[in-house]
């Protein structure tokens, strides 16, 4: 028989028991005092400790003349103060109505610019700083007198550091769902401000634009943010900041904070958006048009394609008859594209455009470069209204290729006869109507499909991928019916330049699986932007080979432009992959989907350059990226050195016809140094080629074009998870079929799959067999998390 525990023994062991516990949770809570330990989620908790384990410095504020610790200190306590303030007032709409008549202090407006997705969560931040002065001392507490006086005379300071406060926890909490050092982070928005100067700090502290939110972003100080949040109570993590923005109800649920860490302006200002009314009101007197260089060409019967809600229409296409000597005929076509250019009056556009650099396309709607008044008015190619575009005239020969002696480009007078959508044009096209009495849609049409013809014969990557893997598109939408107000769409396309036309002849290709183009209107839209993308290229080469053949040449005169070149896939260097692919094109595994994957790592990267390269991808000599002026700065810079070239070798045949220019010209619109142009006469040609367009730079911006794409794909990737979230909360047990596109790391068992029904490529890791390409799986969601960008699937056997 075992022996009992004696009554003393039990009190003892119960005893122990006690203190053992008291001392562990002693320990416990100095563990979290001393190293501010965050209990959040897992996946932030790795975040976490890279900010912990990283000296922070203990001086923020850039006003060294001042005492630092004394104004961060207060400056903390105020902004904790007005954070308060403002969560009462959301109980308390009386205390609202109290402040809600004094003004905003004229340091904080605008510094939250930017910093949130919507205007109300900036002007909301600018509101809490309303009679901020009545809460630098709180009533009822004693406060030494000399603290009292140091705080009044230091409260513009104070106020300062409360401002930077609340920046710096705004800031950090668009890190959510980012892992990795900080260091590594800030390479994420490099393009905001590689050349920071820490002097500029001080600058931000007395005057703030869009260049300083810019810096502050890069910067990503979350010092002051951590103070703040452990003064609230609340954890000192990007998960916390966001979750007290969040109840303060400045960021939304679903606030896109890849747009808001990725520095790309959000919002124009006042000042911004009234130039831009004055301005499409009141145009500049047209240079080209006093020069006599601007050519009217209302006469041809012209289309714009575009999709329904598509409001930049920037680019339209028409064709005319030429007749020869001797009674013969050809068709030109012509691409004609907006003048942008024409209406950027001041400096300020272009200091408008530049920052922002490209309209961004997200699932929440349109970001445009530069203001709707101007994109969507003035600009734009509006059905039935006079507009001026830069146009370009081709000729084609027998196959397909282009004419070079035919090529023109000319600032132009134009009017859209007809504003089509892609669905439209399909309709004509099918029914016969744009081979009738719009028959001029049906010659495009053809144009279009003869070029494609061509480019395929020359090694496009439309003959190299015979079937594009689809891709999702998703939209985000207000919706009140839905929980939290946004419903999501989803749909699944084929990229517009994918597929082959099956007139196409391959006498290589043994496989009769061909696909496609989208539609006969997309193909007639992208096979025309192609055709000016090689044109302009052919047109620099025959300016330069005329001007050494005419008088004009004693004349400076030079066109830069942005090649953008591609490199063959490299086949030679990799013959036993290259053997893969042939098998799996020719077994047409996987539907030709597993060729279309494996094919891509043959493909060289795409690169810009001022001088002209092949660029295999599109099977051409040369290619410039040109057409969309209101919605790509690089296009926009593209259009001004064209329109310039043009208008100086305009000016060197008057001056050479002993003519006097225009007296309303200026310098700049030619791209002349300053000094050069006085009263319509050249008073000074001591300058050569290379002075000319100084301030154009053809290769500007590569950083931000690829910010861009990063920001357009992230967002895609969040309202893609919310949509599927959505899904499996309320259908957990639906199932996806997915096809096993190739193995990404064998040994580790990691593939690459494609969910059709989602138009999803997604990386999967089986837990025990191997898979082969071509492989269909029944796959069921497992863990989806949108804003840390985890998606994870279970298979059902």
């Amino acid at each position: 028989m075992s022996q009992l525990p004696s009554p003393i023994h039990a009190a003892n062991s119960s005893v122990f028991c006690n203190f053992a516990l008291q001392g562990l949770f002693l320990v416990f809570t100095w563990i979290i005092k001393r190293r501010r330990i965050s209990l959040g989620k897992r996946r932030d908790f790795s975040l976490v400790q890279v900010y912990q384990d990283e000296p922070e410095s203990p001086v923020w504020y850039p006003r060294t003349s001042v005492d630092c610790d004394f104004v961060q200190e207060h400056g903390v306590k105020l902004a904790a103060r007005l954070v308060k303030r403002q969560m009462r007032m959301q109980q308390q709409p009386k205390l609202l109505q109290e402040v809600q008549g004094d003004s905003v202090p004229y340091h904080v407006q605008g510094r939250f610019r930017d910093m949130t997705c919507e205007t109300r969560g900036e002007e909301l931040l600018e509101s809490i700083f309303i009679d901020y002065e009545s809460l630098l001392i709180l009533e009822g507490v004693d406060v030494d007198e000399r603290l009292e006086q140091k705080i009044c005379e230091l409260k513009d300071d104070v106020l300062a550091a409360a401002v930077m406060v609340v920046q710096s926890l705004l800031v950090l909490a668009t890190q959510v769902g980012l892992t990795g050092h900080p260091e590594q982070l800030r390479k994420l928005v490099a393009h905001l401000d590689d050349r920071f100067d820490t002097s500029l700090a001080m600058q931000d502290l007395e005057s703030w634009n869009s260049d300083s939110i810019r810096r502050l972003k890069y910067r990503v100080d979350r010092t002051p943010a951590i103070e703040l949040l452990g003064t609230l109570l609340y954890k000192r993590t990007p998960q916390g900041a966001f979750d007290l923005l969040l109840e303060m109800r400045v960021f939304t649920k679903h606030e896109d904070l890849a747009l808001l860490r990725s520095g790309f302006p959000i919002h124009f200002s006042r000042r911004e958006i009234q130039a831009a009314e004055i301005a499409a009101k009141n145009p500049k007197e047209d240079v080209d048009a006093l020069l006599g260089i601007r050519r009217d060409l209302r006469h041809l019967k012209m289309f714009t394609i575009d999709g329904a809600s598509t409001s930049e229409i920037d680019d339209g296409v028409s064709v005319e008859i030429i007749r020869r000597d001797g009674g013969a005929t050809k068709q030109r076509y012509w691409i004609h594209i907006a003048d942008a250019e024409r209406h950027m009056t001041t400096e300020l556009w272009d200091n408008v455009a530049r920052k922002r650099f490209t309209s961004l396309y997200l699932p929440t709607g349109t970001f445009p470069m530069l203001p709707s008044t101007m994109s969507s008015d003035a600009m734009s190619l509006i059905a039935g209204q006079d507009a001026c575009a830069l146009s370009m005239g081709v000729e084609l020969n027998e196959d397909g290729s282009i004419d070079p002696s035919s090529v023109l480009i000319t600032p132009s007078l134009i009017r859209v006869d007809y504003r089509l959508t892609y669905e439209d044009a399909d309709e004509m096209l099918s029914e016969g109507v744009a081979y009738q009495e719009e028959w001029e849609l049906g010659a495009l049409f053809d144009m279009a499909t003869r070029r494609r013809n061509y480019r395929v014969r020359n090694g496009s990557i439309e003959g190299v991928v015979r079937k594009p893997i689809p891709f999702s598109t998703i939209t985000a939408y207000k919706d009140r019916a839905s929980p939290d107000g946004i419903g999501i769409s989803l749909s699944v396309d084929v990229s517009h330049n994918a597929g082959r036309n099956q007139t196409v002849v391959d006498e290589t290709d043994d496989s009769n699986d061909d696909c496609t183009h989208v539609s006969d209107a997309t193909l007639l839209v992208t096979e025309s932007m192609i055709v000016a993308g090689e044109g302009i290229g052919i047109w620099k080469e025959n300016l330069e080979n005329g001007r050494k053949r005419t008088l004009a040449k004693k004349f400076p005169n030079s066109l830069s432009l942005p090649y953008r070149t591609q490199p063959s896939p490299d086949f030679k260097s990799r013959a036993r992959e290259h053997g893969v692919a042939r098998d799996l094109l020719k077994y047409n595994v996987g539907g030709g989907y597993c060729y279309t994957w494996y094919a891509r790592r043959f493909l060289q990267s795409l690169k810009i350059a001022d001088e002209p390269g092949p660029h295999s991808g599109l099977g051409l000599r040369s290619y410039v990226q040109w057409t969309s002026p209101i919605r790509r700065y690089s296009d926009l810079l593209t259009h001004r050195t064209i329109k310039r070239c043009l208008r100086r070798e305009r000016a060197y045949v008057l001056i050479e016809q002993e003519q006097l220019l225009p007296v309303q010209l200026r310098d700049s619109d030619f791209g002349f140094p300053d000094g050069t142009l006085t009263v319509g006469v050249l008073a000074n040609m001591s300058f050569s080629r290379h002075d000319l367009d100084q301030d154009t730079n053809p290769l500007e911006g590569l950083g931000l074009q690829g910010a861009a794409r990063t920001l357009q794909r992230q967002s895609q990737q969040y309202w893609l998870y919310e949509y599927l979230r959505r899904l499996s909360t309320q259908e957990p047990d639906r199932t996806y079929m997915a096809l096993v596109l190739g193995a990404v790391d064998p040994e580790r068992r990691r593939y690459a799959i494609f969910v059709e029904e989602l138009g999803l490529e997604h990386r999967y890791t089986s837990p025990a067999a191997r898979l082969d390409p071509g492989a269909k799986l029944r796959l069921r969601i497992d863990t989806v998390n949108p804003r840390f960008g985890v998606l994870t699937f279970v298979r059902e056997i």
